[in-house]
């Protein structure tokens, strides 16, 4: 009946032509296959008839199959349709001519309908897309049940496993959903497309309607459980019922599905996996007790521009990172502020370079690697350098990197392979110099824990041409806002603090002040003119002899003693009391490179064994030696906590605690030194007055005890037990680490201040530069050219009536010009060599 078709409804003859000779080709094809090499028939008997040695061949032919299936079934399905309605149309026809033969003319509304329905079934065309979206989806999921059908035959080969089918779904779906993120969509389409599919084939059976109307029927039973209420008939009903209850299911899967996804990507956000887009800004890697002081120093430094970015990378859990800075950004005492700066936690290795690129390691201004404090110190310095090499070998890197070591030992490594990039802070060796230095001279803690620190002045560097040609000295009342300490060679980048006076400022040179800020100090006229006729500097007093004692061990002992001899007169004595055996001391004071004993010029070493938190030890402090058999012995000395000179509390590290600990140690011991001296004065001031000599009973002073804090929370706790000397190390540690990564010249700076050698912070008594009992006024620019003919540099005063810690330190202080009188006690904060 193709023949007499020449309405578009029905199939052109030439389709019929072209499908014959595309199946002559197939056959031939067939017949060609039969003569393939023996190898590829097992091959292909073996899986299943695929050739898989082409993979994208097969891909395109396996396309261009189902395309040619689906135009060939879609004309067919078309034809077939065509047929069955024109038969219908042939059968209304005659029986509108039989009921025309006896007189009953059709109903026009009837006749309208019928060229409705005539036009569009005439404009319903082959179902070729249809057919097309059903054959590639089941041809997709016939190769992947081919797939898993070819996977359980393998493993049932295997006669040493043993499971059942059940066992096996469970492990391939569990396989599927672990090794694809996509795994769970393509199921949920799987399985609504088997759904619509069946449901379409059942009502196109039971229905007779065009496939695409029972397929889209089939997809609204799926969509929308309301549609089957509609439905008419006992079976179609039936079968939308059960379409609709696989629909529920589906889109029960797809929801469960939906929320594991947005669930999986809210953990992700959670755990911090994201990447950081951010430029310029500081990357902190590692996580321990300096972090949080760190980011308040980045915050001050950056609040005259707003606030900045700090982004954190360590192995932590973000979650806890982050409660960790809202808990201090919430309490009450010491509470941390961000002042604008954004802080930006992720998880991950700093040693793995794709964590580095998440982060923004390229596009950062500086990078601060913070030691692991859960590790020894070898271990955690070896883990600094691995850091530092990876670091070393990225391209393009714009930012310097502070690097934090444990041992000064290790400092040189970082040196060897980075020392372009990488500026080292030894935080256990500068807190050891820094305790030193505080116990000879009380309240210098409180100095150097402002001036490190970005809250008030620090240093800044500066060139100013219309300074070039002068001398350093000439120079010292050049800045109303700024107070001038040093130059910075353009030659050779040499830092030069407290210079000679002689020395010239050449062209390029940058001085060295410390300021307010950066843009809060100009070079004035140089009008000033400094008071004359001062009488010449007094003499000082020759050094004494001193007496100290160490409360608790720490691991550079060794490094803190040598440095300690630099500074004492000979003959000093050094009490080293703690709960180390002698014997065990012996060798952990060797010295590292030679292995022998330590050989102080200036200092005698005394060993005391106690416990400083026990009243007993600390009541009477005996000497012990050892002899030569290695067996201790009392060698007869003894001394009392109220006749030393100076007293340091440790942080005590003979037992690895964590810093809560350690303060709560530390505060024991003080309270307990504390008591023993006032009840050790009391007694004899009585026996100093039984015997007349009041004066003498009235000077009776004991020198008060410093301590090393290492929590800043614990600040709170010192005024309550009336600690007038404290040394918050790891607040000074963090300001110094915040200071040489906002400005990388500053560690020459800082490293100089801080060591036994070259200038240092001193406290100097006013009555060491001017005559106090005259009553005459001087300017502080009046002192800092008096303090300068000693070569020291005046930073600021304190006055005798301010007290530490309460007290107000008037580094680089305002209206430098304006003059006043001193009062004897008066201190004067000064740079010098000695």
């Amino acid at each position: 009946g193709w023949s007499r078709c020449s309405s578009p409804r029905f199939i052109p003859c030439n389709l019929v032509k072209e499908c014959r000779v595309m199946a002559t080709h197939q056959v031939n094809a067939d017949s060609q296959s039969e003569n393939v090499d023996p190898k590829k028939q097992s091959l292909q008997s073996e899986m299943g008839g695929l050739v898989l040695e082409k993979p994208r061949v097969f891909f395109v032919l396996c396309c261009l199959v189902v395309a040619y299936t689906a135009v060939v079934v879609g004309a067919y399905y078309s034809n077939s349709l065509l047929n069955d309605r024109l038969a219908k149309l042939e059968l209304e026809n005659s029986k509108l001519l039989e009921a025309r033969s006896t007189g009953h003319s059709g109903s026009p509304i009837i006749q309208d309908k019928s060229c409705e329905n005539q036009s569009k079934e005439t404009e319903a065309g082959p179902p070729y897309l249809t057919v097309l979206v059903i054959l590639s989806g089941c041809g997709f999921i016939s190769r992947f049940l081919y797939h898993e059908y070819c996977t359980f035959v393998q493993k049932k080969k295997d006669t040493s496993m043993q499971f059942t089918l059940s066992e096996l779904l469970q492990y391939r779906l569990d396989y599927h959903f672990t090794n694809s993120e996509f795994a769970k969509p393509v199921l949920l389409l799987m399985v609504t497309f088997v759904l619509i599919v069946v449901g379409g084939f059942i009502l196109l059976v039971s229905t007779g309607e065009d496939i695409s109307v029972t397929l889209w029927k089939s997809w609204t039973y799926v969509a929308d459980p309301g549609t089957h209420a509609d439905t008419e008939g006992t079976l179609e009903r039936i079968i939308a019922f059960c379409v609709t209850i696989g629909g529920m299911l589906v889109f029960a899967l797809m929801i469960g599905i939906i929320s594991e996804s947005i669930g999986e990507q809210v953990d992700n956000l959670r755990k911090g996996k994201s990447r950081v887009i951010e430029c310029g800004h500081t990357l902190m890697l590692g996580w321990n007790d300096k972090s949080l002081p760190i980011i308040q120093q980045i915050a001050l430094a950056n609040e005259s521009e707003g606030g900045g970015v700090v982004v954190v990378l360590a192995e932590n859990d973000k979650n806890e990172m982050e409660e960790t800075l809202e808990s201090a950004i919430e309490s009450r005492e010491n509470a941390l502020h961000l002042m604008g700066t954004e802080v930006i936690f992720r998880s991950g290795n700093p040693l793995v370079q794709f964590d580095l690129m998440k982060v923004g390691v390229l596009s950062a201004r500086s990078i601060i690697m913070l030691a692991a404090d859960n590790i020894s110190p070898d271990e955690s310095d070896s883990r600094m350098v691995r850091q530092v090499l990876s670091l070393k070998g990225m391209e393009n890197l714009s930012g310097h990197v502070v690097v934090e070591m444990q041992d000064v030992d290790n400092r040189e490594l970082v040196n060897l392979v980075a020392d372009d990039i990488a500026e080292v802070i030894v935080a256990h060796d500068i807190i050891g110099r820094l305790m030193i230095q505080c116990a000879r001279q009380p309240g210098l803690a409180y100095i150097l824990e402002s001036l490190m620190g970005f809250e008030g002045a620090e240093f800044y560097l500066e060139n100013w041409p219309q300074l070039e040609g002068l001398e350093f000295g000439a120079i010292t009342c050049r800045f109303d806002e700024a107070v001038p300490i040093g130059i910075k060679k353009s030659k050779d980048g040499k830092v030069l603090l407290n210079p000679l006076s002689s020395v010239r400022i050449e062209e390029g040179d940058q001085i060295i002040v410390l300021a307010e800020d950066n843009d809060s100090y100009t070079v004035n006229d140089g009008t000033y003119k400094v008071k004359k006729n001062v009488p010449s500097l007094p003499q000082r007093l020759p050094a004494k002899t001193e007496k100290m004692l160490f409360c608790g061990w720490r691991r550079d002992m060794a490094d803190m003693i040598m440095q300690l001899d630099a500074y004492v007169s000979p003959g000093s004595e050094l009490w080293l009391f703690n709960t180390v055996p002698v014997e065990k001391r012996v060798e952990l004071l060797k010295d590292k490179g030679n292995k022998d004993e330590l050989k102080c010029k200036n200092l005698v070493i005394k060993n005391a064994v106690g416990n400083p938190i026990i009243r007993r030890d600390l009541m009477v402090i005996k000497d012990i030696r050892v002899d030569k058999d290695g067996n201790s012995y009392h060698s007869g000395d003894e001394i009392t906590v109220d006749q030393f000179d100076s007293l340091l509390i440790l942080a005590d590290h003979a037992d690895q605690t964590n810093i809560q600990t350690s303060d709560s140690r530390s505060l024991a011991s003080l309270l307990i030194i504390q008591d023993i001296q006032s009840k050790l004065l009391e007694k004899r001031k009585k026996e100093l007055m039984s015997q007349g000599k009041v004066d003498e009973a009235e000077a009776l002073r004991a020198r008060d005890p410093i301590s090393e804090i290492l929590d800043s929370r614990t600040r709170s706790l010192l005024s309550v037990v009336n600690c007038k000397g404290y040394v918050m190390s790891n607040q000074i540690v963090s300001a110094v680490i915040a200071q040489v990564a906002e400005c990388r010249d500053l560690n020459l700076i800082l490293s100089e201040l801080l060591s036994a050698e070259g200038t240092e912070i001193y406290l100097r008594t006013v009555e060491d530069y001017i005559d106090v009992k005259k009553s005459e006024k001087f300017s502080f620019w009046d002192l800092a050219v008096r303090v300068r003919e000693r070569r020291e540099v005046l930073l600021g005063y304190k006055s005798v009536s301010e007290t530490f810690p309460e007290c107000k330190t008037h580094l680089n202080p305002s209206n430098k010009g304006q003059p006043r009188v001193w009062q004897r006690g008066d201190s004067l904060i000064v740079l010098a060599l000695d």
